[in-house]
């Protein structure tokens, strides 16, 4: 090739490449690469195309040539730091942005990508100063005060945030990341009809931002605004099937009842994160300790946190050294207290990064890590993938499957996960050998709860009781709810009061179904011990299909209050017939709509029947399984040591088996 045609050829690659046809660029680039393929320029042009093509290690690979080749080209480091940024290897990435700051004078985009880098790792406080310094060089930037706008997010200052991404839109109106994250500010200040301002403005400009159709999905569901269900339904499974990035899988559970699915979505979730497999514990010391880590963002006054503290009391100090490490708090609440006072080791973990927070846990030599968060909300799945214990497990917080390669367990139980879908999780399962979740024997309500005319509720009345996050209820279900109130005319639905937008669509929702607006009463939000205490006012609870009561169903049942579930084929699908079943009620369990609201009808209709459940559950509250914490607590404790031998025996993961007699 002559020089005049390698010019022409390069020329038209760098028009493609401009002009935004990268596989194109990517193609002619690769030719140009046979005839001067130790040509620096020619190297980074070409992993360039590789990043905007989102093949990263390809990106990774040839920018390094590049650097190689002319190591003072500041933004081939920089481009390479994105790249590494995306694999998630943010460590790396900010030592290329470092370096591309240091050959290049006010580098705007690398202080910016450092800054987000910073951020990713939750070193928050220089990630701001990193935005600050950007914003002196380009104070009109977009970017700079959306990244920042991202920082304070995560910090929970959400007005902070919200004026930061306000800004940020001021100076782009087309910014649909902008509006997806002010949507996501406006739903937790309960913002709800400029939430879905937002989300909406976001999908029209954008309708491929990952996950957001979902959360646009999502907050309709927490509404009850059931305009378009079906459809809005049918473009979720849609994309599904499409491999698209629509909905995140904590907001699939409430959606679709199909553990297949459900691994899916989770796997393609978990995919992009960095995962780092070299670490293999060869000894063990401590007095033959194991060494337990509890992870989790709700370690204050949370259900995970209730239910799981009286084990924390409990565990087998002679066998198990405890470790608690916290993050995602604002303050230390009277619980919070209570579960640092009752570790071992407590470690406040907010502010270091993944990578660092792993190189902690190694150094405190854990044996089996507990990930308490799962997918729900400030998760941190990046501490997992890097391994922080040989041995990791799922609990408590997910319903169901990580999809992640690096998650070895996850707690459950035969009824949970049947044989037939053991194929569903991408985990081994342990066992347990009457129900999965922890309970706490010792939660105590107010006494001074509010009189039932204080709540609303009519002298007199059946009292069917759904407070539950309103995201779970489905039109199909509250078609049967409906039908119940429609047949048992002395009744009212007891439901949580999400806001007046909630409440008034859900009050819609019952007048077209020919049910008055007295027949729905709403609970007010009120502390825990008062929670439990109202309870007693609710006759029999009932339960969402596709995603059953979790914590609020144990609360129900510790109250004597009998729960009417269906069962259905994933995880958060059964739990509530997992606790049903360890309490000896499985008359109450039922397999399909028709059968619920039968059962339902015959206990609002039946006086002695119902007299009969619940004198049976109060007698079953002392002497069956689901109660007794010091049992779960020794089980739970077995089968920990199973896996912990499984592994020093030198196994792979398998399933399993905690016996009920051990």
């Amino acid at each position: 090739m002559t020089m005049e045609s390698y010019n022409e050829l390069l020329n038209t690659a760098k028009k493609f490449h401009l002009s935004g046809n990268i596989v194109k660029a990517n193609k002619l680039y690769s030719k140009l690469m046979k005839f001067r393929k130790n040509d620096f320029l020619i190297l980074y042009l070409y992993g360039t195309t590789f990043l905007q093509l989102k093949k990263y290690s390809d990106a990774i690979k040839y920018l390094s040539f590049s650097i190689i080749q002319n190591s003072k080209f500041a933004d081939s480091f920089n481009n390479r730091g994105i790249a590494y940024a995306e694999n998630s290897n943010f460590d790396q990435a900010i030592k290329d942005y470092d370096q591309s700051i240091k050959l290049k004078e006010n580098n705007f985009d690398a202080y910016l990508n450092k800054g987000i880098a910073l951020k990713n790792i939750f070193r928050f406080k220089e990630a701001i100063n990193h935005f600050n310094i950007s914003l002196k060089l380009r104070p009109n930037d977009a970017k700079v005060y959306y990244n920042s706008g991202n920082v304070f997010l995560e910090l929970n200052n959400f007005n902070k945030a919200l004026e930061l991404y306000n800004k940020a839109i001021l100076l782009q109106k087309n910014y649909s990341e902008a509006y997806a994250k002010r949507g996501e500010v406006n739903f937790f200040l309960k913002n709800y009809d400029l939430s879905m301002r937002d989300y909406s403005q976001s999908i029209k400009l954008n309708s491929d931002l990952d996950y957001v159709y979902g959360l646009f999905f999502h907050l309709k569901m927490c509404l009850n605004d059931w305009n378009n269900f079906d459809a809005h339904l049918e473009k979720i499974k849609d994309g599904i099937k499409k491999n698209k990035k629509i909905v995140n899988p904590l907001n699939l559970l409430s959606l679709i009842d199909d553990p297949e699915i459900h691994l899916k979505t989770a796997k393609q979730f978990s995919k992009n994160i960095l995962i780092s497999h070299n670490y293999k514990k060869t000894s063990h010391s401590d007095n033959n300790k194991i060494k337990i880590g509890y992870f989790s963002a709700d370690f204050n006054k949370h259900a995970v946190s209730r239910l799981i503290y009286k084990m924390l009391c409990l565990h087998n100090r002679k066998k198990f050294k405890i470790y608690s490490y916290a993050y995602g708090f604002d303050k230390e609440d009277d619980l919070h207290n209570l579960i640092k006072k009752e570790a071992d080791v407590y470690r406040d973990i907010r502010e270091i990064s993944d990578h660092d927070v792993a190189l902690l846990a190694k150094k405190d030599d854990l044996d089996i890590a507990i990930d308490l968060q799962g997918y729900t909300d400030k998760s941190r799945l990046s501490i997992f993938a890097n391994k922080v214990a040989p041995i990791q497990i799922n609990y408590l917080g997910y319903p169901g499957s990580m999809g992640a390669e690096y998650i070895d367990y996850i707690v459950a139980d035969k009824n949970l996960i049947p044989k037939s879908n053991y194929k569903f999780y991408s985990e081994k399962i342990i066992f347990m050998p009457h129900h999965y979740q922890v309970q706490n024997n010792e939660l105590m309500m107010s006494n001074n709860p509010s009189s039932r005319k204080d709540l609303g509720l009519p002298k007199n009345y059946f009292v069917f009781c759904a407070i539950n996050n309103t995201y779970k209820i489905s039109p199909n279900t509250f078609d049967v709810w409906m039908r119940l109130l429609t047949k048992v005319k002395k009744s009212v639905l007891w439901l949580l009061d999400n806001g007046p937008v909630s409440n008034k669509n859900l009050l819609n929702e019952a007048k077209a179904r020919g049910i008055k607006e007295n027949r729905l009463v709403f609970a007010k939000k009120t502390s825990f011990e008062e929670y439990l205490a109202q309870l007693k006012y609710a006759d029999i609870y009932l339960d969402t299909f596709t995603y059953n009561a979790g914590a609020t169903a144990s609360n129900v049942l510790w109250m004597g209050i009998p729960i009417v579930t269906k069962i259905g084929n994933s995880y958060s699908a059964r739990m509530a017939s997992s606790l049903l079943k360890s309490i000896d009620l499985p008359e109450l369990i039922t397999t399909s709509s028709e059968a619920y609201e039968k059962l339902a009808l015959d206990l609002s209709t039946n006086p002695e029947k119902l007299k009969i459940i619940k004198e049976k559950l109060k007698v079953n509250l002392k002497n069956k399984p689901l109660f007794d914490t010091k049992l779960f607590t020794k089980h739970f404790e077995n089968g920990l040591e199973q896996v912990f031998k499984n592994y020093i025996d030198g196994n792979n993961p398998k399933n399993i088996f905690v016996k009920e007699d051990i």
